[in-house]
């Protein structure tokens, strides 16, 4: 009969099949119990570093759970522990647990291990010359490819346990002395205020944690560990889940969800012009089928008289309006995006091409769509793809029919009104007491300059708009000048 309590408690749950492996060891005459479960814990150190050193003890000094591990244990990471209630809960955690009869503490030990992919190349933040270390769904990996970039004392790791049932490791990071801290506490805030019976994903966090009923993000998705930690370094805080690839960004505002991590690295003039063509593919992408059937359906004085006869003969067989068929080519380019997504990552490409095409070409030959509709469609939707973070395209792709169903019914007036909810929309939001439009709105040229040029050389500060305690981003006590050589003292 075993004489602990404890251990009769977990000995009738182990014959409730939760899977607790108990594990008599009899040392220096004295009962030992190890408990944990073999699925999620090494089993090689529990062997090697646990079993292997008890049994092999032959001194005579007295064991406790403190001398053990002093003077026995191999394991770096062990200490004790007297409330019985958290015994369970460690163990589901992948710890091992030694009690000694006859004690009143026990004795936890790290020995969690679970089946793990190797760090690999982003699937989603696609880049030409950015780093290609992406985050993988375990905890410790993620944390470990942050620490490799940022090496710094003041870089802060906040653990938390979400989830009543799952246990889920949340870790909230960000640099003391550079991030403000109001982010820091609200974001904790939000973070206290979660009681669900388990985190799968950090998409459950993203949603409870953002603003409600609102389409834009107002919190990033950071694939790659370099793109966690740049926004780490800017004054932003990190937000990673145990078992997810994604670490979640905030701050956010609407024009960093238009930068890419290759404008960092790349040439400043490149840097300058794909962020206005990222611009502009977003506005064709929301507008170019509205403005489609604003012409076609209730505008066409707008266009020269003789485009006016050739779109007319265009047209002449499509026996639909302008808006029913500009509706029905963007739900067939939704539905090809869908398709091709779920799809076999060999045969997925292929088939949303030869969909395209194939689909397309059947439809003008039908005389169920005009051959410009099908080119509109397909520049709305190449334009769309030319976006980095598909978080703020997800939202476009809703507002692009909302705004086409209100030019619909109201003609060009609908389509004033409903490119003035947007802009609206975007303007009223924030994103953690950050105006989602800065540096736009309000407007400040200086951060609007670093954001447009992207250059380390000439980006000195962090964006005012961040508030960050520290807005220095160079520490250089003497430069040279490039064009006459004198040395000129910065201050920072």
């Amino acid at each position: 009969m075993l004489k602990n309590p404890i251990i009769r408690e977990l000995e009738c749950i182990n014959k409730d099949k939760n899977g607790i492996v108990v594990r008599e060891i009899d040392v220096q005459k004295n009962n030992m119990y190890l408990l944990y479960i073999p699925e999620i814990s090494d089993r090689k150190r529990i062997s090697g570093e646990i079993i292997k050193p008890l049994l092999t003890y032959s001194k005579k000094e007295k064991l406790d759970p403190d001398s053990i591990i002093k003077t026995v244990l191999y394991l770096d990471n062990a200490y004790t522990d007297g409330d019985e209630k958290k015994i369970r809960d460690y163990i589901f955690q992948g710890k091992s647990i030694l009690i000694i009869d006859n004690f009143k503490k026990y004795i936890v030990m790290e020995t969690f291990k679970v089946e793990k992919r190797n760090v690999d190349t982003p699937l989603i933040e696609t880049t030409i010359r950015a780093p290609k270390d992406a985050f993988t769904e375990n905890f410790q990996t993620n944390l470990s490819l942050i620490r490799y970039r940022i090496k710094d004392p003041d870089l802060c790791i906040e653990k938390k346990i979400l989830g009543k049932k799952s246990k889920t490791s949340v870790a909230l990071i960000y640099i003391r002395g550079i991030t403000n801290p109001k982010y820091v506490e609200e974001v904790n805030k939000r973070l206290n205020k979660i009681s669900i019976d388990a985190i799968i994903e950090s998409s459950y966090i993203q949603k409870m944690i953002s603003e409600s009923y609102n389409v834009f993000p107002q919190i990033g998705v950071a694939e790659r560990s370099e793109s966690a930690s740049a926004n780490i370094l800017d004054g932003k805080v990190c937000l990673l889940v145990e078992g997810s690839n994604f670490a979640l960004i905030m701050p956010k505002t609407f024009y960093q969800f238009l930068d890419s991590g290759d404008d960092h690295y790349e040439n400043t003039y490149l840097s300058v012009f794909t962020k206005l063509l990222r611009i502009i593919a977003l506005t064709i992408s929301l507008t170019l089928s509205s403005l489609y059937v604003t012409v076609v359906g209730f505008q066409p004085d707008l266009l020269p008289s003789q485009y006016i006869l050739a779109l007319a003969s265009s047209r002449v067989a499509v026996p639909v309006n302008a808006f029913f068929e500009a509706v029905l080519m963007e739900m067939i380019s939704e539905l090809l995006r869908e398709s091709s997504i779920r799809l076999p990552k060999q045969i997925g490409p292929a088939i949303g091409i030869v969909g395209a095409i194939v689909i397309g070409q059947a439809a003008v030959a039908a005389g169920l769509v005009s051959p410009l509709m099908v080119i509109i469609v397909s520049l709305s939707s190449m334009s769309s793809f030319a976006i980095p973070d598909y978080t703020i395209v997800n939202a476009f792709r809703i507002l692009k029919f909302l705004l086409l169903i209100l030019t619909g019914i109201f003609g060009l007036f609908g389509f004033i009104m409903g490119y003035s909810i947007v802009i609206i929309l975007l303007v009223s939001t924030e994103s953690f007491g950050v105006p989602y439009m800065a540096p736009v709105t309000p407007l400040n040229l200086k951060d609007l300059k670093d954001y447009l040029l992207s250059n380390i050389d000439t980006n000195k500060d962090r964006p005012d708009f961040l508030s960050t305690t520290n807005k220095y981003r160079k520490y250089l006590e003497y430069n040279f000048s490039r064009q006459k050589g004198q040395k000129i003292k910065k201050m920072p």
